[in-house]
């Protein structure tokens, strides 16, 4: 049996290795956001594009670090 069976809980199938690039595929998609609306002159939108940018860039960074500490289990 394996051990993510035993425990009854998620599992590394939530924190799987594919799943935690959805992260960085969003903080892509809104670096491209923030990006465009700095080029239109929309500097608040801008600004908040980019912080949201890089909450997801470090909600990856942070999930794949939690990913990788669960493999070694």
């Amino acid at each position: 049996m394996k051990r993510d069976a035993e425990q009854g809980g998620v599992g590394r199938g939530f924190l799987g290795s594919w799943s935690v690039w959805i992260w960085f595929v969003g903080a892509a998609a809104w670096f491209v956001v923030a990006a465009l609306s700095l080029h239109h002159h929309a500097l608040g939108s801008g600004v908040l594009a980019t912080v949201i940018s890089a909450l997801f860039l470090a909600a990856g960074m942070f999930f794949r670090k939690l990913a990788r500490r669960g493999n070694k289990l």
